[in-house]
């Protein structure tokens, strides 16, 4: 082969594996003179390759000297934005691939850019170091969303021109709708559907997600990444919420799990409402853990005795209305060894708060 023949062959081969070529516009960083890029889509999108290829190619310019990311459990950042299929080790080029160590939460690469990982459920972890640039990935369901965001501004210091990109299904927290304001100033918010990634998703799941979900309003945010308002009709609204919680419920003198259950376990069915639940010594309530979803009587059995049992919770209570002694006899199939008088004592509650369906 002539020496230009092989010139062109190289440079074919670093184009059919050059992100630049592979992605689509919307999944490149935007032009301007920006802070933040928002990328606010539907699962399958193809968010974490965007973000670990954003990361890589300001590492490998050396624009990038000090990396901070940030998911919402440690698990996570390992196991999506560092080791995932689209993860950084993953996409890495092999002449500058980074040296992971996974107990010091770091990479390192070969040009001595260094990245850690944190985890949105220790805030905290984010005093101290400083930062030229930051990844934040599924910002919308971070433990401590305003305090880890809090921390990772005051760390994001470090450069001419320190920037963040946070990848991320929308849901309606009060930081997401802040950021959102602040598009066409200092943010580039890039929105984008599950279907814009057809391409390189299985067609079973595709077909099988919009046969579910199409149209439904949980089908708009998690595939469409719509930012949903409150339920119409809801009894409390999220700025209700937001207001009051609280970081740790105090000690409590009483804990109990609430089922549910849904009438009917097919494709169509409601879900099984379980909650944890506790007072204090104040009367004031706190709602501990919400492992609500579609089950079939085991598993939701199973999932309620689990939590009875993680939350330390005095008994378990289920709606009188709604099969009262059918989730007694359930629990007791599953966990016979559950003493009656405390994980089977159900109490029964009326549906005497707004309008049931």
């Amino acid at each position: 082969m002539q020496p230009n023949a092989q010139m062109f062959g190289k440079l074919a081969d670093a184009l059919s594996t050059s992100w630049r070529v592979l992605a689509r516009p919307s999944q490149l960083p935007p032009d301007g003179d920006w802070n933040g890029w928002l990328v606010m889509a539907g699962r399958g999108f193809g968010k974490t390759r965007t973000g670990a290829e954003w990361v890589k190619e300001q590492v490998e310019a050396g624009t990038a000297k000090r990396i901070a990311l940030i998911a919402p459990t440690s698990a996570d950042a390992r196991d999506t934005m560092v080791e995932g299929e689209s993860g950084i080790l993953s996409i890495s080029s092999t002449w500058c691939r980074p040296d992971y160590e996974p107990s010091k939460r770091r990479l390192t690469w070969p040009n001595g850019a260094v990245a850690s990982t944190f985890s949105s459920e220790e805030a905290d972890r984010l005093r101290g170091p400083q930062f030229d640039l930051a990844w934040a990935d599924e910002l919308a369901v971070w433990n401590e969303p305003q305090a880890t965001w809090d921390m990772l501004m005051f760390g994001l210091r470090l450069g001419k021109h320190p920037r963040w990109l946070a990848t991320t299904t929308p849901k309606p927290i009060k930081l997401l709708k802040e950021l959102l304001t602040r598009e066409g100033k200092d943010v580039v918010v890039t929105r984008g559907s599950t279907f814009e990634n057809e391409a390189n998703l299985a067609a079973p799941f595709l077909t099988a997600i919009r046969k579910r979900y199409e149209g439904t309003r949980l089908g708009r945010q998690e595939l469409n990444a719509e930012l949903l308002s409150d339920t119409p009709g809801a009894l409390w609204q999220l700025d209700q919420l937001d207001k009051c919680r609280v970081k740790r419920a105090p000690e409590l003198k009483r804990i109990v799990v609430a089922i549910d259950p849904a009438v009917s376990n097919n494709e169509g069915s409601d879900e099984t409402g379980i909650i944890v639940a506790g007072i204090d010594h104040n009367e004031h309530g706190y709602l501990l853990e919400d492992c609500s979803g579609r089950y079939a009587p085991h598993e939701w059995a199973a999932k309620a005795t689990a939590a009875y049992r993680r939350c330390s919770a005095d008994r378990i209570i289920a709606e009188k209305n709604q099969g009262g002694d059918m989730v007694e006899n359930t629990l007791r199939m599953i966990d016979r060894s559950i003493p009656c008088h405390s994980a089977c004592n159900i109490d029964p509650v009326s549906r005497g708060i707004g309008v049931q369906n």
